[in-house]
């Protein structure tokens, strides 16, 4: 099966740093392709040309980027054209408007990847908060990744930051100039490393030391790897809860009686696809990023999924609801 790109959507209010995080994301892309779609409702298209300075239909930008333009009704349609197989695109990021309502384009993005844009793969809502005016709305309630930014401009972030992990479902990540790591919403495409077949090495997972020259603070990476399937409910429980300080999850799980599966998270956005059959697990290989991560805890909850083996072999519905349809056409 074609291989599908997620799409993240960033939200937030105007002057929040949308764009600036946007931007940042292209100048660190490091060979990762992103498409850019900037969803303007006025008649000029201010947030473009904020992105790459660029206002174009549809512009190329450095290293294989694309910066388009679009109103709600096209969303659909450039969706599809930006995830096909042809485009060779890694990530599409979704810039809305600040008057946008983030739960109606939360809405079209799904209804786009479930309809036109079949090769397409729900990221995950992120929602920039600017340290200074911010507050908690419906775009902090329903985001998967917060990211409080310009935290520098603030002698204390830690009030309006306790509030909105309060009220948030997922993570909350502070942040300077909108300096989010692009490899909290995705992996360097495959043709930057090198050739594999069979055991998916922690090396894959990890991939890089978490870099350091961003500006939020240094994220960290934790390996947890048990040889036991996990079961599919206790595991998906886990997923949902967000675990703390977790702004990304990967790897590859198996459940009893089932070929294994990636896992893929950003904040509590999941998405599960069954792994290539060069891959093979006896039970977890799981890579978790983020911010003051517990190795210990973390370790602990995934043991706590562990399968119960005289309790016969679970539903895999728990799991199977965050599966990526495999309705892709061949291009």
């Amino acid at each position: 099966m074609p291989r599908r790109v997620p799409v993240v959507l960033v939200a937030g209010h105007l002057g929040a740093g949308k764009s600036t995080l946007v931007n940042h994301l292209l100048r660190r892309a490091d060979g990762v392709r992103i498409g850019v779609v900037v969803n303007d409702f006025g008649a000029i298209g201010i947030d473009a040309m904020l992105v790459a300075g660029q206002a174009s239909a549809v512009t190329s930008l450095a290293n294989g980027c694309l910066c388009c333009t679009t109103d709600a009704n096209g969303l659909a349609g450039l969706l599809a054209e930006l995830t096909a197989p042809s485009a060779r695109l890694d990530l599409v990021v979704v810039e809305a408007s600040g008057l946008a309502d983030p739960r109606e384009l939360v809405r079209l993005l799904l209804d786009a990847i479930a309809g036109e844009a079949r090769h397409a793969a729900y990221g995950g809502l992120v929602t920039v908060v600017d340290a200074v005016h911010g507050e908690p709305d419906d775009a902090v309630r329903l985001a998967d990744l917060v990211v409080l930014n310009q935290v520098d401009l603030v002698d204390d972030p830690a009030p309006l930051l306790a509030v909105l992990q309060a009220v948030a479902p997922g993570p909350v990540l502070p942040v300077v100039r909108g300096a989010l790591d692009p490899a909290l919403l995705v992996d360097p495409p495959a043709r930057r490393r090198p050739p594999r077949s069979g055991q998916l090495s922690f090396d894959a997972l990890l991939r890089e030391d978490p870099g350091t020259e961003h500006a939020h603070a240094h994220w960290d990476s934790v390996a947890v790897e048990r040889d036991a399937p996990l079961d599919p409910a206790r595991f998906a429980a886990f997923l949902e809860a967000g675990p703390p300080g977790v702004f990304r999850a990967k790897g590859v799980v198996r459940f009893p009686g089932a070929a294994p599966f990636v896992v893929q998270t950003v904040g509590t956005a999941i998405r599960v696809r069954p792994a290539p059959r060069s891959v093979t697990v006896t039970g977890a290989r799981l890579v978790f990023l983020g911010v003051g991560l517990d190795a210990a805890g973390l370790e602990s909850a995934v043991d706590g999924c562990a399968a119960d083996p005289a309790a016969g072999e679970p539903s895999l519905l728990p799991v199977l609801r965050y599966e990526e349809s495999e309705r892709v056409d061949a291009v």
